[in-house]
């Protein structure tokens, strides 16, 4: 009985690891691609696409984004993409003293977030916002 119970268990264990690793290999993966989309606020609106890439068990990525002020590409300083919420910082290249927060949910096929241009690593206000959407 005890060699039945231990079996089991390990049985048990073996399947709770492999869906585990599933899971985790498949939080940065599912969303690889390039996504297409629009940006609107600050008075302002224009072409919002993002890729994001798995390298190596991290996920990496960056914008490519049409603004008034000119076309720009940024790369991700940080990325964060937990079950279906993505949040994420890059430098703004039109002023590099100032840093993009973007923050999402993927739902029904596309992500829908929020952005805020604020100074470089400050937590004050934003000096503006908007939202952004894309899909595959």
């Amino acid at each position: 009985m005890r060699k039945q119970m231990v079996a089991l268990f390990s049985a048990m264990l073996v399947g709770i690891l492999v869906n585990v690793a599933t899971i985790a290999a498949d939080s940065g993966t599912q969303y690889a691609g390039t996504w297409k989309g629009t940006w609107e606020g600050a008075g302002s609106g224009g072409k919002f696409d993002m890729t994001l890439a798995s390298e190596g068990g991290k996920t990496t990525g960056g914008v490519s984004v049409g603004t008034d002020g000119g076309d720009y590409q940024a790369k991700f300083s940080t990325l964060s993409i937990d079950g279906n919420k993505l949040t994420a910082k890059y430098t703004y290249p039109l002023d590099e003293q100032g840093e993009v927060t973007l923050a999402a949910t993927f739902e029904g096929g596309k992500w829908t977030g929020t952005w805020a241009l604020g100074a470089k690593g400050q937590d004050g206000p934003a000096m503006a916002n908007g939202t952004w959407t894309v899909k595959k």
